[in-house]
């Protein structure tokens, strides 16, 4: 699949999630004329809210991550849910009178199945996954394994038993929801072990979703702790603990994305907000003015003129650019990542090519070093000249392990002077081909300078 068609394919999800409100509204209220009781209009509630927060953020994941597997489970976990809810809502509406529906029953038993899936998923193999997609080792495997069945064992006996009165599939039930949150809090604890192994930022990336994590332990263990000692009395509190954990996941993902730049999405963030606030300003621009001038050219002639409106138009051509101009400085000011790979490079060589005659070589080397390990989000960096070692770097920043992920050679002319590695990156993305291209453009011209130094004064290694 292509990048541009898996970003369709998110972005059609999501709008098939928001466009399943509205119509499963109509068809509960207006047409089955459906009773809700506070609980169940709660849980519509929760379950709409987590599915648009698990789809918008499934898609903005894919929008830079194409394949990326945790942008796919948060996007079709969106979509599952919210499509069991309009399945229900079809379920209601065959079993009104006046309407004669095919396959009620069956819908509605598929509806069972696309909740339970959209909700748990992302609760299980959600935690297990993020945030790079992939499991810690293959360790983790019977944990997926654990997450699958238990989901397996809880339709079974909800599609067979729905009423729970049979004894064995009540078992098979209840084994089924203890295997859940067995896989759970094996996906907590995968967190935790992420984040003791992270650096700085990915700790502050990770924190929020394992405290997400542990809310949904704890409701779902207080759940079932609730039910065994009195079932009735702890009944109407569940839509309330099926909020909180179905929509925490999402929003401590989206505090990840926002705050600490997850998926490097932020210029998706930084345009949404800009142009969104652009079309807001101008609407109210047009609706002002096109209404003010109609009532001017009424009170002054006696009649509407169409003249309002293109003179309103004109008017917002003129505004587009210095209004869009002064809400990008706005939110860059506030929003833009300034730990920015090719934006803090691009200054590098600037402030390279106009002193490199007289720059001295080992504060040269230093700052490459810090800021390819800063504007690329690696855990460290390292350069070797005259001759290193793997062992013993000439400069370093950041942790630096010895295992680099991305490694370029300092070439000045024909000579090559040494070589500068990345380790992986914190948040787990691999290093692009045009990263790639920018840190070797980089490297070559500080390469020139280190040349021209050395015919002043010796390298002198410094370890950061």
């Amino acid at each position: 699949m292509t990048p541009r068609r898996a970003r369709a394919i998110a972005w059609i999800c999501f709008g098939l999630t928001v466009l399943s409100i509205p119509v499963s509204v109509f068809i509960l209220l207006r047409l089955a004329h459906t009773q809700l009781t506070t609980q169940d209009f709660w849980n519509v509630v929760g379950s709409f809210t987590g599915a648009v927060a698990f789809s918008a953020m499934g898609a903005l994941i894919l929008g830079r991550h194409p394949r990326h597997a945790i942008g796919w489970t948060f996007s079709l976990s969106g979509l599952a849910t919210s499509m069991a809810v309009l399945l229900l809502a079809y379920g209601e509406l065959a079993r009104t009178p006046g309407f004669y529906l095919p396959a009620g029953d069956f819908v509605s038993r598929l509806s069972s199945v696309l909740i339970q899936s959209g909700i748990f998923v992302p609760l299980t193999l959600g935690l297990l996954l993020f945030p790079d997609g992939r499991l810690l080792s293959r360790r983790w495997w019977p944990a997926v394994a654990t997450s699958l069945l238990g989901l397996v064992l809880r339709l079974l006996s909800e599609n067979i038993d729905p009423s729970g009165k049979d004894p064995l599939w009540d078992g098979v039930n209840t084994a089924g929801v203890l295997l859940t949150i067995g896989s759970t809090i094996a996906g907590l604890a995968a967190l935790t072990l992420r984040w003791r192994n992270a650096g700085s930022i990915l700790r502050q990336q990770l924190k929020w979703m394992t405290a997400a994590a542990t809310v949904v332990v704890v409701a779902f263990v207080a759940d079932i702790v609730g039910n065994v000692w009195n079932q009735q009395a702890i009944r109407p509190f569940e839509f309330l603990v099926f909020i909180v954990s179905y929509t925490s996941i999402p929003l401590a993902a989206a505090m990840s994305i926002l705050r600490y730049g997850l998926y490097e999405i932020d210029f998706i963030i930084n345009r949404a907000i800009v142009y969104v606030s652009l079309t807001a300003i101008l609407a109210g621009v047009y609706a002002g003015f096109t209404a003010s001038l109609q009532k001017l050219f009424i009170a002054l002639t006696g009649q509407s003129s169409d003249a309002a409106i293109i003179i309103t138009v004109a008017l917002i051509a003129t505004l587009f650019t210095p209004v869009r101009n002064s809400l990008q400085r706005l939110v860059d000011s506030r929003f833009k990542d300034r730990k920015d790979l090719e934006r803090l490079l691009t200054s590098l060589e600037a402030d390279v090519g106009a002193v490199v005659d007289v720059i001295y070589g080992p504060r040269l080397a230093e700052r490459l070093v810090k800021t390819a390990q800063e504007g690329a989000g690696a855990t460290g960096a390292a350069m070797f000249l005259d001759g290193a070692t793997d062992g013993s770097p000439s400069f370093t920043a950041g942790d630096w392990t010895g295992e680099a992920e991305l490694v370029v050679p300092l070439r000045a002319g024909d000579q090559e002077l040494g070589r500068i590695a990345l380790t992986a990156r914190r948040h787990g993305a691999p290093y692009t081909q045009r990263e790639r291209e920018r840190l070797q453009r980089a490297a070559d011209l500080v390469a020139i300078g280190l040349s021209l130094a050395r015919d002043r004064r010796p390298l002198e290694p410094a370890v950061t």
